[in-house]
C-alpha cells in the first residue's frame, strides 16, 4: 500500500500574530465544537481511499491546535484510525503556543497519541515577542519546553524567526543558545517575509517599523545555523535543523512529492497528480460539513503535467541538503537527469551553487542563498 499523510487544520488563535496570514479565527467553544465534528466528517468522506494507502504521519496545524479541548483533539485522531490503517510507528504532530499550554494538557495530548511537539517560540526576547504580537512570554515558552519533556515528550520542535524589525545578531544567539540547552531535537528557522495584508506589512509601509537589510538577514541566518551545527542540529532543509533521526517525517513528504490530503478551512492536499484545497471560509466548512456532504467547490490549483511535476520535484528536493538523486529521478520519472540538464548543471557547477557526485546534486552553502536562482535554471 501507499503512504499517505494527513495534515489538519485548526483554525483558531486566542489572538492573531501581527505577521501571520494562515487562515485563521477567533475562537469560542461552539466554534470549536461545530468544527470538530464538520472535520471528523471531512475525514471519513475520504473512506474510498483506505484501501489503497496507510497513514504513516498525521500533522494538526493551525491556528494554534493547543487551543481545543484535549478530548476533541483525540476525537479528530480516533476518526481517522476509524477509516485508515495508521501505522504503529506513526508520526503525530501538534503544533502549540506556549501560553496556551500546561502540564494537564500536556499529559492529555500524549496520552491520546501526539509524539512530535512544536513549539512556536519564534525569540526568548519579551520586546521582539512584542513587536511580533506573540501572546507569550521567554519565561512562558522555557517553561512549556520544561514541562513537554516533564509529560513525555521526547520529540520537540522549536519555531525560530530572524529578520525581525529590532533584532540582532546576539538576540538570535541568545535564543538558540538557550534552546539548544534544552530538550530540543529540531528547529525551524526561519526568515520574516511580510504577507500584504497583515498589519507589520502594514506598519511597513506606513515606516512604523524597519525591517533588517539584505545583509543583517543574512548574516543572523549564518549565525543561527553555526550554533545549531557545534550542538549537533545538523541542516537537513534551507529552514530546517534536525538531531539526526528526528527530522520531521510529515514535512519531508512535501519535500520528497509525496502524497497528503488536508482537512479543514484552507487545507490543501496532494494526491495522484494533483493539488487542491478547501475554501478559507469556516462558515462555508461548518455547514457543508455538518450533515458530512462536503459540497463546497474545493479549488484546484493545478493538474500537474509531467514537466509541471519534474520542476516541482527538483525544486523540492533541491530545498534538502542531501539534495537530488539520480536514481530517484530515473525511478519516478523514467528519464535520464544528467541528459537533461547538462547545460544547466555544467553552469550552475561552475558559479558554484551546486555540488555533484556520481550519485546526484546538492546545493553548496552559497546555492542555499541563491536558491530562488538555482531553481528557476531548470
Amino acid at each position: 500500500m501507499k503512504k499517505l499523510g494527513i495534515y489538519i487544520h485548526i483554525p483558531f488563535c486566542v489572538k492573531k500574530c501581527g505577521y501571520c496570514d494562515f487562515y485563521s479565527v477567533k475562537w469560542d467553544e461552539t466554534r470549536e465544537n461545530k468544527y470538530i465534528q464538520s472535520a471528523i466528517n471531512e475525514i471519513k468522506s475520504y473512506s474510498w481511499l483506505k484501501d489503497k494507502y496507510i497513514v504513516d504521519t498525521i500533522y494538526i496545524g493551525g491556528g494554534t491546535p493547543s487551543i481545543i479541548a484535549p478530548k476533541n483533539l483525540e476525537s479528530i485522531i480516533a476518526a481517522a484510525r476509524s477509516i485508515f490503517k495508521v501505522e504503529e510507528n506513526a508520526e503525530l504532530s501538534m503544533e502549540a503556543n506556549p501560553n496556551t499550554l500546561n502540564t494537564e494538557n500536556l499529559g492529555a495530548y500524549r496520552s491520546v497519541g501526539i509524539n512530535r511537539l512544536s513549539i512556536g517560540i519564534q525569540s526568548l526576547n519579551d520586546n521582539i515577542l512584542k513587536t511580533i504580537g506573540r501572546i507569550h512570554s521567554a519565561n512562558e515558552a522555557l517553561e512549556a519546553i520544561d514541562n513537554a519533556g516533564k509529560c513525555g515528550f521526547g520529540n520537540i520542535n522549536a519555531d525560530v524567526m530572524f529578520n525581525i524589525p529590532g533584532q540582532t545578531i546576539d538576540d538570535i544567539s541568545d535564543t538558540l543558545n538557550k534552546l539548544t540547552g534544552k530538550n530540543i531535537k529540531h528547529v525551524s528557522f526561519y526568515s520574516l517575509k511580510l504577507e500584504k495584508g497583515t498589519p507589520m506589512f502594514i506598519s511597513e509601509e506606513k515606516k512604523e517599523i524597519v525591517m533588517p537589510d539584505e545583509d543583517e538577514e543574512r548574516q543572523m541566518y549564518y549565525a543561527g545555523r553555526n550554533i545549531m551545527e557545534k550542538h549537533n542540529l545538523l541542516q537537513y532543509e534551507i529552514s530546517n535543523f534536525a538531531v539526526k533521526g528526528y527530522e520531521c517525517r510529515h514535512n519531508l513528504k512535501y519535500w520528497n512529492q509525496e502524497e497528503y490530503i488536508g482537512i479543514g478551512p484552507s487545507a490543501h492536499s496532494f494526491l495522484g497528480n494533483k493539488r487542491f484545497s478547501n475554501p478559507s471560509d469556516l462558515k462555508k466548512y461548518l455547514l457543508s460539513g455538518e450533515n458530512g456532504a462536503f459540497d463546497f467547490e474545493r479549488d484546484i490549483q493545478e493538474v500537474m503535467g509531467e514537466n509541471g511535476l519534474i520542476f516541482e520535484y527538483i525544486m523540492l528536493r533541491l530545498r534538502l541538503t542531501e539534495g537530488l538523486k539520480f536514481a530517484d529521478f530515473k525511478n519516478k520519472f523514467s528519464k535520464d537527469f544528467k541528459e537533461i540538464y547538462v547545460e544547466q548543471i555544467k553552469g550552475l557547477l561552475k558559479n558554484n551553487l551546486l555540488e555533484m557526485d556520481d550519485g546526484g546534486i546538492r546545493l553548496t552553502k552559497r546555492g542555499m542563498d541563491l536558491s530562488n536562482y538555482v531553481f528557476a535554471q531548470f
